[in-house]
């Protein structure tokens, strides 16, 4: 049996599932004020918080918006150390006191649900007598801005069944009022974006992982794509303000070898995906090869009708029609942020890497707009578009660790200099500020 029959099979069980997820259960992001950051989060330490080792059930988390009180969705994401304790999947991890919020926990919030401040005597009545309660500032430092929230711990804390994101383990698939995405083998393999409820087609043929290098003498050369790796879900925590899926990845080389990639962590948000990955090296890959370079991408869907902006791109972007233009053959671009951008909807990928990684592999941007040309292994051939970055020279990293992040923000609509204020917002992060009082 061919080994793309279970794969396709598979990719129909997500599809199916799609189709038949509601989206009614999902919160999309309100006004967010005072503090306009609807793709962030608020990571308060338990640390910080100083709440006596209480057990999580006894947590709830309260704005103040117009004087007036609300709990808002939340959720604790438990640590042993630096490492994430999750508790679901076929290898689950334990957190060291489970069910206690300790010093190395999380409470999570979403900025766009943050108020303005109360005073001491507002949120005690509004938590209760008897409860403890911590006032949380978060300050955003590209404009100023100031939100509040209140963790209260009580014997009856203030809840909301309110929710932003779903996950349903079984088909490996993420849902929010803002996109979905499905995965096979802990790959991405469907991405729709949602308008009114509903989601619309399928934009993506899959993910591109590429890599070719020469062995020193040229003795030997290497090429490895998505497929000639292997990929599986190993444990997740699905919460209401995001959900966090751990998976592990391996890659096979000829003669039988096999290089373990480690695990990987994504983060579903109501607006956005976040991927953190570190690469470890014992040695610089130049003692063995003269020569690495990487792709990495996504292949799209047929997005004819769609634009193409990025650094060195025209004003009105590229046009996605299944050609490729003198201008877009001529495009030789480098950067770390591109945008697919539709009628009413976008998507603003961002990539950062440490400063030593940057250095030595500088990225190059790659887009490609070819219903003609094929790019195998894929399911739809044609590329249309295949956009991603490519970087060069990897065998000149010295050994050490480096570390890069990828972001996926879902945005309502674009105009070229958009990105201008969402770049300056990930790169000065919001500040959060737990006074002692409450």
């Amino acid at each position: 049996m061919s080994r793309r029959l279970p794969d396709a099979l598979a990719g129909l069980v997500v599809l199916v599932a799609a189709s038949r997820l509601a989206a009614a259960d999902l919160a999309a992001l309100g006004g967010c004020r005072p503090v306009d950051r609807p793709y962030d989060a608020v990571e308060v330490p338990g640390a910080a918080l100083r709440l006596k080792r209480s057990a999580i059930s006894r947590l709830g988390v309260l704005a103040f918006r117009g004087g007036t009180p609300a709990p808002v969705p939340f959720q604790v994401d438990e640590r042993r150390g630096r490492k994430l304790a999750l508790a679901d999947g076929p290898e689950p991890t334990a957190d060291d006191q489970p069910g206690t919020i300790d010093a190395d926990d999380l409470v999570v919030v979403l900025p766009c649900d943050l108020g303005e401040a109360a005073s001491p005597d507002a949120v005690t009545r509004a938590a209760g007598e008897g409860s403890m309660w911590r006032e949380v500032r978060v300050r955003d430092p590209v404009d100023g801005t100031t939100g509040f929230a209140y963790v209260v711990a009580s014997d009856a804390p203030p809840r909301t069944d309110r929710r932003y994101v779903a996950y349903t383990p079984a088909g490996d698939f993420v849902q929010t009022a803002a996109y979905r995405v499905g995965l096979v083998n802990a790959l991405p393999t469907y991405l729709a974006t949602v308008h009114g409820g509903s989601p619309g087609p399928n934009l993506l043929d899959g993910l591109r992982l590429r890599a070719e290098a020469h062995l020193r003498g040229n003795l030997a050369r290497f090429t490895l794509d998505e497929q000639r790796g292997r990929h599986s879900l190993v444990a997740w925590r699905a919460g209401p303000v995001r959900t966090i899926r751990r998976s592990r990845h391996w890659i096979a080389l000829p003669a039988g070898i096999q290089i373990s990639a480690g695990l990987a962590h994504t983060y579903f948000y109501p607006r956005h995906v976040f991927g953190p990955g570190s690469l470890k090296l014992p040695f610089s890959p130049g003692i063995f090869f003269n020569d690495i370079h990487a792709f990495g991408g996504a292949d799209g869907r047929d997005l004819r009708g769609w634009r193409y902006h990025a650094p060195g791109v025209p004003p009105a972007g590229f046009a996605i029609d299944g050609h490729m233009d003198d201008a877009e053959k001529a495009f030789s671009g480098s950067g770390d942020w591109f945008v697919l951008a539709g009628k009413n909807e976008a998507l603003l990928f961002v990539t950062r890497m440490s400063p030593e990684l940057a250095r030595v592999v500088p990225l190059e941007l790659v887009y490609r707009d070819d219903a003609e040309r094929p790019n195998p292994p894929e399911a739809e051939p044609g590329t249309v578009p295949l956009v991603g970055y490519e970087g060069r020279g990897v065998e000149r990293l010295p050994k050490g660790r480096y570390t890069f992040a990828i972001r996926i923000l879902f945005l309502d609509g674009y105009r070229p200099g958009d990105e201008r204020r969402l770049l300056a917002q990930i790169d000065q992060p919001l500040e959060v500020d737990v006074p002692a009082q409450g």
